[in-house]
């Protein structure tokens, strides 16, 4: 077998000091880093490690900046388009991918299950979790399906469902959530029984529903497409429904989300970056305010207690430290697109500024430097050798970083 693609990297972060405590965003791109590919679709961490699913393959992340890439032309994963992933005990990882079906990798060996050669009925596999019995649930197109590592279980809509295009499941105790496009929420209790919750039978207030998590207090937040955030108080209901209607969520749209150690929830959105909900209280990390390469966040993990990983349309991959301070009323650093520039080209500001500022190259020599008053755009000289260049500025006695590649 062709060896697999390793990489060390020795990463200088994107640091931004403030008030005496370092707050910093790092982005990996397929430009900066061996990230395969700038969409990444799903996170999965273990004890040691950082998964990372993309369009061109499947990328671990580990040892501090040690990354080994998975793909078609070198390992067992045949289908790059991965979708989800499930860490099973730190030992096994499994895999959902578009056209492959659903894969399992133990570190050396893969295992491919398909509707040729087992009894998953779809080559789709967008969603999976493993209950505490250890039975894999898998969400396709085609249905659910439950592996109990033997056997499979189908369920579709011969079988009561209302759509058999599944989205996402959270096993949490005895019971299974469901999300669904068109279909409500599925509760499968714990002999796989279920109770389909509709916007008729039970008051949701969208029948899709694209990502589930379970909060401190045991009560399940559905992240819906169009309708905002909602959470069951009870049991299928009632539900409180949280949209830019009746709150400060900055959109409908959501796609993802993870709850944070002291009860916030963090929410990926479509349009409008990463929204932070900490009881009444909401704050937004966008391109504008922040380092966030791209406001279309299709995937959120929480790996460290103070560290959120997310995973963009177009942005790559973006690794969030103390992201409760960088949301402190006040504490935005301003932004600077584009980051991949030529030489002679300028760079700009997300809004207008007074700082200074000094660019200095990956040898640590500085060879600009300036002052912008009420100004937003920097001009990269023509005479700059390609590569790497960090930009430190200085607003309000604090001093950011960000990083620029000049072709």
């Amino acid at each position: 077998m062709t060896k697999i693609l390793s990489y060390t990297l020795h990463l200088i972060f994107i640091v931004l000091a403030s008030k005496g405590q370092a707050q910093f965003i790092y982005n990996y791109t397929a430009e900066n880093s061996p990230l395969p590919f700038n969409t990444v679709r799903c996170l999965e961490s273990s004890s040691s490690a950082l998964w990372i699913g993309t369009d061109e393959g499947l990328a671990k992340l580990s040892g501090g900046n040690n990354w080994t890439i998975y793909n078609a032309g070198n390992s067992g994963l045949w289908s790059n388009d991965v979708r989800a992933l499930k860490n099973d005990g730190d030992s096994l990882l499994w895999i959902g991918t578009v056209q492959g079906g659903l894969f399992s990798f133990d570190g050396l060996n893969w295992t491919n299950y398909t509707p040729l050669n087992s009894g998953l009925g779809d080559y789709l596999v967008r969603g999976i979790d493993i209950d505490i019995q250890g039975n894999i649930w898998i969400a396709t197109t085609e249905g659910l399906f439950v592996y109990d590592r033997t056997n499979w279980d189908t369920y579709t809509i011969n079988d009561g469902l209302l759509s058999n295009n599944t989205t996402t499941i959270c096993a949490a105790g005895n019971t299974k959530y469901i999300g669904t496009i068109n279909g409500g929420v599925l509760y499968f209790d714990e002999t796989n029984n279920f109770i389909n919750h509709t916007i008729v039978s039970s008051g949701i207030p969208d029948n899709s529903a694209l990502d589930i998590e379970i909060d401190n207090n045991g009560r399940p937040w559905f992240i819906s497409p169009a309708a905002g955030l909602f959470v069951d108080d009870g049991d299928g209901g009632p539900w409180d429904v949280f949209n830019s209607g009746n709150s400060a969520i900055a959109s409908n749209s959501l796609l993802c989300l993870q709850h944070g150690a002291q009860g916030q929830i963090f929410i990926g959105t479509e349009t409008d970056g990463i929204v932070t909900k900490n009881g009444n209280q909401y704050s937004n990390l966008n391109i504008d305010n922040s380092a966030l390469t791209d406001n279309h966040i299709l995937c959120l993990e929480k790996n460290e207690e103070n560290t959120l990983w997310a995973g963009t349309f177009n942005g790559g991959l973006c690794e969030i430290h103390d992201i409760a301070g960088l949301l402190q009323k006040g504490s935005y650093p301003p932004n600077i697109h584009p980051t991949i520039v030529n030489a002679g080209a300028s760079i700009h500001f997300s809004k207008n500024v007074n700082c200074t500022y000094s660019l200095v190259n990956m040898l640590g020599d500085e060879f600009k430097t300036g002052t912008l008053k009420n100004s937003r755009t920097i001009n990269i000289p023509k005479t700059i050798k390609p590569g790497v260049v960090f930009i430190y500025y200085s607003i309000d006695n604090t001093i950011f970083t960000r990083r620029v590649i000049v072709h």
